[in-house]
């Protein structure tokens, strides 16, 4: 980074908004080498919960720059998070559970098969603070309370020249950057800069999230372990959606109410409104507990999601909040953020260091639209999912008399009892999908100049079931690298496959008769620069495969390999060996990084 007299700071790298997204590019972009300035219009990191499931699949992310267990000792993980449950409060009458985030047994298989990591619950406001430090640490500088004014291109350069204002002192100043990247959010000031298109599906409803402190623990036995609690009293607060979300355990929470259409009937409270406490009183179901409110964010229910995440000829990029804005169901709007820099920040290195071509930039919008587009539209499906049980509970009756009705209902031995439980049955085994959905996670695949199709004769595996729910595994290029336990052959130190690739590299994957790919790659990284890390699999090899998962999973020979990228995403495989193993990986790197035109 340079300065100078004239007002301006010259850096390659500025990174827009400091959330899940700017944060995490950030530290992903540092782990390459990188250095550059993040601004953010905040004061600071995330002042309030927000956020707060990670899947495993995020905290790979967070693993591969050594953040997890920090992640791990910030967060509730386990069974005090992993059920979402429908009660008349939280000391009353009890309608109906989901084992979620990996706790099914259904689940517990797949996500032991599928990846090294697990499920936490980490609150964004802790989570941003830890990618922060990193960031911070490894070459990023991070200025809060300043805001983005206006992109300029420098003509005939490909820079930008951004104009910033320090909110603090209204200094305005500029900054010449190689590179911006917004993730500023769903307002995105960027976005609207570069005039981006987004799909927008008007969504009605509005929410208010209420942040405050009650000590209750005494109050949560085992068996109303939940990380989230939807409370059902129509008499009380009919026709609003109320769900308690456990932050600390057990005396900090968020009430989250979701009103339909324009009502929003707490509108006008504020945190010493004794409405609000006697609401928060009704959910807990006793009046003697001290509540402490510490503020009221209201937040409006969004499906849009933009056409592209860049322009072309431009090398500015939005990611995260800014791309993709959809309400908090899934769980998964923070890790979709972070997935969005793990999956650009090593494109950016390599075309910054000249080991690929600009057009690998092109790749991230071309994998990572699709990847927010689903998301957005199924958040949006299981809001509506999210209704059909509150429907089915009374809760959204025309009347508080009519809902009272239905509840009671629930326990009458007629047919129309009848029809009300089996309504309501329904209406859970649909939450299910949404708090089972590992292959809303896993399932993201790849088709793109930056992954290596011309060898493969035969579809991608098709997933068998619910996209959603069901998970595939395999080495076919595009999709996720396969986790597989292996060990050195001493049995000394047990990690995933998933560390053996990453760290900025390509990793190369083999087996017994595999010796001609490693030679192979030494000598392109020898000649290119390009970091290759090559492994082999097997007994008496570099590592032994423990379990055996690995040769389950890999499909190839073992003269053939695995090309892993640094996101860990397969880029190409040959399923046997070659004449010329050289040629073609060199090949098929070429092709991956678009290297037409580079010397080497």
């Amino acid at each position: 980074m340079e300065s100078s007299q004239n007002n301006h700071v010259s850096v390659d790298f500025l990174v827009v908004g400091a959330g899940p997204a700017g944060s995490s590019l950030a530290a992903f972009m540092a782990q390459n080498g990188l250095k550059g300035i993040v601004i953010a219009r905040a004061p600071g990191t995330a002042n309030t919960p927000r956020a707060h499931v990670l899947n495993p699949f995020a905290l790979e992310t967070l693993r591969d720059v050594g953040l997890e267990k920090d992640a791990i000792g910030h967060a509730t993980h386990g069974e005090m998070f992993q059920s979402f449950r429908w009660a008349r409060s939280m000391v009353g009458e009890e309608y109906g559970k989901v084992q979620a985030w990996g706790s099914h047994p259904d689940s517990m298989g797949d996500l032991a098969r599928a990846t090294p990591c697990k499920y936490l619950d980490l609150p964004q406001s802790y989570l941003e603070p830890i990618l922060v430090r990193y960031a911070s640490s490894h070459g990023f500088q991070f200025r809060f309370s300043t805001q983005l004014v206006s992109i300029e291109e420098i003509p005939g350069t490909g820079d930008s020249l951004c104009t910033v204002r320090d909110l603090i002192s209204q200094h305005e100043f500029q900054v010449r950057a190689k590179y911006v990247f917004g993730a500023d959010g769903a307002r995105s000031k960027v976005a609207q800069i570069l005039g981006l298109q987004y799909l927008i599906e008007p969504r009605p409803g509005v929410a208010v999230n209420i942040i405050f402190k009650a000590d209750i623990g005494h109050l949560v036995p085992k068996e109303r372990y939940a990380g989230l609690h939807s409370l059902i009293q129509p008499d009380n607060y009919h026709g609003m959606s109320a769900i308690l979300r456990l932050i600390r355990p057990w005396n900090e929470w968020i009430l989250v109410c979701v009103f339909p259409g324009e009502d929003n009937r707490l509108k006008n409270l504020t945190p010493q409104s004794p409405e609000l406490i006697k609401l928060i009183h009704q959910v807990i179901g006793d009046s003697s507990v001290k509540v402490e409110v510490e503020r009221l964010d209201p937040w409006t229910v969004n499906e849009s999601v933009a056409e592209k995440y860049s322009v072309e000829g431009k090398n500015i990029f939005i990611l995260g909040d800014a791309a993709h804005r959809h309400p908090p169901a899934h769980a998964n709007g923070s890790n979709t953020c972070v997935q969005d820099g793990y999956n650009l920040a090593w494109k950016v290195a390599y075309v910054t260091k000249g080991l690929a071509g600009q057009k690998l930039l092109e790749s991230y919008s071309i994998e990572r639209q699709p990847v927010g587009a689903t998301l957005v539209r199924e958040a949006n499906q299981q809001l509506h999912s999210h209704a059909e049980v509150w429907t089915a509970l009374g809760q959204n009756a025309p009347t508080a008399e009519e809902g009272i009705k239905m509840i009671a209902e629930l326990s009458e031995p007629t047919l129309v009892g009848d029809k009300r439980r089996k309504e309501l049955y329904d209406a859970l085994e649909e939450k299910r999908r949404e708090v089972e959905n590992l292959g809303l996670s896993m399932n993201q695949w790849y088709t793109s100049s930056a992954v290596y199709l011309d060898d493969e004769k035969d579809e991608r595996p098709a997933v068998k079931g619910d996209p959603v729910t069901e998970i595939v595994i395999s080495t076919y290029p595009g999709n996720r690298l396969p986790h597989a336990w292996v060990d050195i052959p001493e049995r000394r130190n047990l990690i995933s496959t998933h560390d053996l690739a990453g760290h900025g590299a390509f990793c190369l994957l083999i087996g017994h008769r595999g010796e001609a790919w490693r030679k192979a790659a030494a000598s392109i990284t020898k000649a290119t620069g390009i970091p290759i890390n090559t492994y082999s699999i097997g007994i008496g090899l570099d590592y032994i495969d423990v379990y055996r998962d690995w040769y389950k999973t890999r499909e190839v020979e073992e003269d053939g390999c695995v090309l892993v990228r640094p996101d860990r995403f397969v880029a190409w495989r040959s399923k046997t060996g070659l004449s010329d193993c050289e040629s073609k990986l060199q090949h098929v790197l070429d092709s991956i990084l678009s290297r037409d035109g580079l010397s080497s």
